[in-house]
């Protein structure tokens, strides 16, 4: 009888040590869930559950902001990379986080790319592909900002002069196409 009341109250105190889990745990949790999820790029919709519908996400580099899970969506597209993004190997990960700070409600990733195949042209770590990724969450665990600072290659970065120069740093670039549709 002492046995089964043990293992009842074991039991029962289960939930208790989850909840007892910090504000600062729990953050640290989701976040290391979200790079899994982001280094794998394998599951796209587990990915985009991560967010709020009203994120917002700037990459910072690029010159690009965003307001809305929807206009992520089209940023970052891998649904509609079938054909355009190829890891080397497909259980290779496709970024590698060195270190992640973490309070109640902010996590700061920082790591690199490994190489990859864009429209069949090889990616590589010639000029680095080192990132930092701020995710800022709310009440929910959902993340309501991002922050990109990812190291792009010199082509990426004279087209983003170029279109700063001639069109602004409000100017959406071509390729990002967000006419309104929803994902």
């Amino acid at each position: 009888m002492v046995l089964l009341l043990t293992a009842i109250f074991l039991a029962c105190n289960i939930p208790q040590e989850e909840k007892r889990k910090t504000r600062e745990q729990q953050t640290e949790l989701k976040a290391r869930e979200f790079f899994d999820t982001f280094s794998d790029r394998t599951d796209w919709e587990k990915f985009c559950s991560f967010y709020s519908v009203d994120v917002a996400f700037d990459d910072i580099i690029l010159q690009i902001h965003l307001d809305s899970l929807w206009k992520f969506k089209r940023f970052y597209k891998w649904d509609d990379e079938v054909n355009t993004f190829k890891k080397l190997s497909p259980d290779q990960k496709h970024l590698v986080l060195e270190s992640l700070v973490v309070n109640d409600s902010i996590a700061v990733g920082r790591g690199h790319l490994n190489p990859f195949y864009y429209n069949e042209v090889l990616i590589n770590t010639d000029w680095g592909m080192a990132f930092t990724i701020w995710l800022y969450f709310d009440e929910n665990l959902k993340i309501t900002k991002q922050l990109d600072w990812f190291e792009y290659d010199p082509a990426v970065l004279e087209n983003v002069v170029k279109r700063c120069r001639e069109k602004g740093f409000e100017a959406t670039p071509d390729w990002l196409d967000l006419s309104r549709k929803e994902n």
